[in-house]
């Protein structure tokens, strides 16, 4: 996977979020969808927007689930709602194409072993005509619009008082010499970090289950995660919001989680899908 270091952010995107919480508008942002549609109207349908409330979406908004197609096109569709990149979409954009489906010789098992199967599938059932048969011209469509959009996402959100990212970011790199890999896979050295990444913003980001982030354990499933280190004027430095949609355990829910900007509010939704 190449990972890049230009076109990591839309100014475009970050002065519309601003100037949203500028004028006291709710600007929510949810974890790690995965496919689960159902389970993200829900949650949308709670947060009870208004015309200029606005939605972020941390990444990974495909694989495991059911229904991939139905978040991606959800998000596009609405203009108020933008995404971020994350590590499964770019495994997407790198692996999905009618050219790799046709042809044996070409490895997408990395991906498919990460939840690609349940995409692939969506996008199948998508491009069937009214009577079930495929149109391949349909899928081909789907395709080549929707990897174009997910490589023109930013990877980074940056606003007066928040960084949006989907993984995190390397505290040994200085914030304007990070790439892709950073944004969309570290895990333990920015979660472990002492020191914050930026002194002047909370970094609210997905990616790695709360379960999983220092401090936590089985009995903070499905709770958000606040890091104990603290930028100057008290907040947290980190906010982590994966509460793990795509599985439960030991009784625990499956839970979609969404953050608001405006007043620091959380709301969060069971899966809806078995």
């Amino acid at each position: 996977m190449v990972f890049r270091m230009k076109n990591l952010r839309n100014n475009g995107i970050e002065k519309d979020l601003q100037r949203a919480l500028g004028d006291g508008n709710n600007v929510w942002v949810i974890g790690d969808i995965h496919g689960h549609y159902q389970s993200f109207v829900s949650l949308v349908d709670r947060l009870e927007l208004s015309e200029n409330d606005k939605v972020v979406l941390l990444g990974d908004l495909i694989d495991r689930g059911p229904n991939s197609f139905g978040v991606i096109h959800t998000v596009r569709n609405n203009p108020n709602f933008v995404s971020v990149k994350g590590n499964h979409e770019a495994m997407m954009a790198e692996n999905f194409s009618l050219e790799q489906l046709n042809n044996p010789d070409i490895d997408m098992m990395v991906w498919m072993n990460n939840g690609g199967t349940t995409t692939i599938r969506s996008y199948l059932d998508a491009s069937k005509n009214n009577v079930g048969v495929l149109e391949g011209t349909t899928l081909e469509k789907y395709l080549q619009d929707d990897i174009e959009w997910i490589e023109d996402l930013p990877v980074h959100i940056v606003l007066d008082d928040w960084r949006l990212v989907h993984a995190g970011y390397d505290p040994e790199l200085p914030l304007d010499e990070q790439t892709e890999e950073e944004y969309l896979w570290i895990r333990r050295e920015f979660h472990q970090t002492q020191i914050p990444v930026d002194e002047k913003r909370t970094v609210v980001f997905g990616h790695t289950p709360t379960v999983s982030l220092p401090g936590h354990s089985e009995i903070s499933w499905g709770h958000v995660w606040r890091s104990e280190v603290c930028l100057a004027d008290g907040r947290p430095s980190a906010i982590g919001i994966d509460t793990c949609l795509y599985h439960g355990k030991h009784g625990m829910p499956a839970v979609l989680t969404a953050f608001n900007l405006q007043d620091e509010r959380v709301i969060q939704q069971n899966r809806v899908e078995p």
